[in-house]
């Protein structure tokens, strides 16, 4: 390929966003947000009021007696931190960039991960569901991408890219447009592209949901953000056969595979009511699988031993998904919650069409 071919093809990739986010190390001047204080509870009588009780701190994780929770439903988490959403507030012709300016939000610091987010496929022919946290690590215009290993008939990629005949895996993530797609039978089922990712901002009270269809992102794009990883990434990346089982146990044999004794004296339900913790409680249990992995790790570091530059695995890679709808989510006492949602209506990239709609929360 010569200079001007190269040029020509990085001008028609999608101009990114963001890129890499989880790779970005916070900033030495990033004020590290003080912890809340546990709501403390005093004694209460029937006529206190519920706001008494519900404190602003409350959280998921606060400390509160199931009791007096159940008591006072009132209590249960009032969303409040923002001033109302509305049109005026939002990108008023594309989510993506509407997306880019919260996710920049000085709230969100880089040590709250507010790239973290659920990634959701279904199985075909039957239509199951499974999500998974992953991170997000690029915004372009197009849409939202992740990397992970594709590989794998257990895992994400027999959902989204379907299976071959010919084995359990993808031979290599297909590449974007290639008409060399798995030959699928009746009994694996066909690919299902669409998805969906979901991140939840709990510090800012805001929601985004995406759903679209998910494409694979080419070799060069992903060989990209492979080269950003750590040593001990890529190694992880060629050892790890994707949610592939390594060990498993029947019920009725599971108890011969623990050490029950020493379980059950660190749970503190001996019949002699010592709950010492047990001395050999830093032992290793007995083999459930973790050597394997272990033992594929080494392999790979033998095979790359004094290689530099660790080549991206055929089966790894990213995907993005490209948006269809998009749902902005901001919270509201009283669960009136503010919704606002992205709907594609024609077009693609920049040239795309949305309808905006207010949803009832």
């Amino acid at each position: 390929m010569d200079q001007n071919e190269h040029h020509t093809d990085a001008h028609r990739r999608p101009k990114k966003l963001i890129f890499a986010p989880g790779d970005i190390a916070p900033t030495s001047d990033e004020p590290i947000p003080e912890p809340k204080p546990q709501a403390i509870l005093t004694p209460t009588t029937d006529q206190t009021a519920p706001e008494a009780l519900r404190s602003s701190t409350s959280t998921p994780t606060s400390t509160i007696p199931e009791t007096e929770v159940l008591s006072s439903a009132a209590r249960a988490h009032q969303f409040g931190t923002n001033p109302p959403l509305t049109i005026s507030q939002i990108h008023g012709t594309n989510p993506l960039h509407q997306f880019n300016t919260w996710f920049r939000d000085s709230r969100l610091p880089a040590s709250s991960a507010p790239e973290t987010c659920t990634l959701s496929t279904a199985s075909m022919p039957s239509g199951r569901v499974s999500a998974r946290v992953v991170y997000l690590k690029e915004l372009d215009e197009r849409g939202w991408v992740v990397y992970s290993n594709w590989g794998s008939r257990e895992g994400k990629g027999g959902q989204v890219f379907g299976l071959s005949e010919s084995g359990d895996t993808l031979d290599a993530m297909p590449e974007p447009d290639s008409e060399e797609q798995p030959t699928l039978t009746a009994e694996m089922g066909s690919g299902n592209k669409w998805g969906a990712l979901t991140f939840n901002w709990a510090t800012v009270e805001r929601q985004v949901r995406i759903e679209g269809l998910l494409e694979p992102l080419s070799r060069e794009e992903s060989e990209m953000y492979w080269r950003t990883r750590e040593r001990g990434s890529r190694i992880g990346g060629w050892a790890s056969w994707q949610s592939k089982v390594l060990w498993s146990a029947e019920p009725e044999k599971l108890e011969i595979n623990q050490r029950r004794k020493s379980v059950a004296r660190l749970q503190g339900v001996v019949e002699d009511g010592d709950s010492v913790i047990p001395v050999d409680i830093e032992q290793t249990d007995v083999e459930d699988g973790r050597a394997l992995l272990e033992l594929k790790v080494k392999e790979m570091e033998e095979r790359f031993a004094g290689v530099e530059d660790i080549p991206l695995p055929p089966f790894w890679g990213g995907v993005r998904l490209v948006p269809e709808s998009v749902e902005f989510w901001q919270g509201r006492r009283s669960r009136l919650h503010d919704r606002f949602r992205y709907v594609r209506v024609e077009g693609e990239e920049e040239g795309a069409k949305w309808r905006i709609q207010r949803l009832s929360p």
